[in-house]
């Protein structure tokens, strides 16, 4: 049996990491996968994580400086845990933005870091700035591996092959204080798109709750209600908590937005997608799969916006063809990675 630790709580994101490293696991190291919540304490499973055959910390930008105990807790005394412990595709949290050369971890982080390293052969990390940032931080047995939300099992060998455009769905970013932006971003793409039927999708939900403050929420309501002002019959979706919220992804023929994860879910399915970059964190991923740099805050976003989308409009899907080359390369790095720790462990 295989421990995973996942986020999965609300971000629709989260759940799509650990359902395709869950599927990675199960297809290439073990059937037998157990999820647990990396955000409690571990200490009442600590039996079943010590009859394993080690424990994974998946989930996305995981490289804080307090990554022990603030993003996974784990136990009080690490020595509890007697089996290795596994970073699998992890990210960096995009902090400090855009100056990856500045950050470190704190004492406890770093000591927890070195550890792990010290007791594996290999960490496994989700793209090029990170892999950086690791080895900087003075862990070199890392490999980069990419993200397992680029893999999808069911379309690992297929092509991206153009087609016309009837659907589109927009995701939404985190922060609320882009809501013209994101209004902006719906009416840019009516204009390309006129005759298309359109979705606005939120990843981390709308209303307020436990995890969403209400002051959040206000932004997200006001992007619904400029999108609807200019785009009169698209489709709110609120995808949060349950992947089968998601299901009409499946249809989607392209998108946009500043969702890292819906693009990479678009990406692995072979479908056209442009992603805008809230922060590090979509920098590393695009960078890393030779995508645009797309950036909130430059001030010529949404001529390069255009210039993008009209580009795919036209069927030159050569950025997608860069993209599938580093997934063809990685999937060979993820492979042995995985099989390296079936034989190992």
């Amino acid at each position: 049996m295989i421990v995973l630790l996942s986020g999965q709580i609300k971000n629709i994101g989260d759940f799509l990491i650990t359902d395709r490293a869950k599927k990675l696991f199960q297809e290439f190291v073990d059937k037998d996968v157990l999820l647990l919540d990396r955000t409690k304490d571990l200490t009442p499973f600590l039996d079943k994580i010590n009859n394993s055959r080690f424990v994974v910390l998946c989930g996305g930008p995981a490289y804080a400086p307090n990554i022990y105990k603030g993003i996974y807790p784990l136990v009080d005394d690490l020595s509890e845990i007697k089996v290795p412990i596994i970073p699998f595709g992890l990210g960096w949290s995009g902090d400090p933005a855009g100056q990856p050369e500045k950050f470190s971890f704190n004492d406890e982080s770093s000591l927890f870091l070195k550890n792990i390293h010290e007791n594996i052969e290999f960490s496994s990390c989700r793209d090029e700035i990170t892999e950086g940032i690791i080895q900087q931080n003075g862990y070199k047995n890392v490999q980069m591996t990419g993200c397992p939300v680029w893999y999808d099992l069911e379309f690992i060998n297929d092509d991206f092959v153009p087609k016309e455009i009837k659907s589109i769905v927009i995701t939404t970013p985190a922060d609320p204080r882009l809501f013209w932006q994101t209004i902006k971003l719906v009416r840019s793409m009516k204009k390309e798109f006129a005759k298309g039927t359109f979705y606005l999708s939120f990843h981390r939900g709308i209303l307020p709750d436990k995890y969403t403050k209400v002051v959040t929420s206000i932004g997200y309501l006001l992007m619904c209600i400029g999108s609807k002002l200019f785009v009169p019959k698209i489709i709110i979706r609120d995808i949060a908590y349950d992947m089968e919220k998601m299901k009409f992804y499946e249809d989607i023929d392209f998108h946009i937005g500043y969702r890292v994860h819906a693009h990479l879910y678009f990406l692995s399915r072979r479908v056209p997608t442009v992603l805008i970059n809230e922060d590090g964190r979509g920098m590393g991923m695009v960078k890393t799969l030779k995508m645009p740099m797309l950036n909130i805050n430059d001030k010529n976003l949404f001529e390069k916006i255009t210039e993008t989308v009209r580009r795919y409009k036209s069927m030159d899907y050569t950025d997608f063809t860069k993209s599938k080359s580093v997934f063809d390369e990685k999937f060979v790095v993820m492979k042995n990675f995985l099989k390296n720790l079936s034989s190992k462990y």
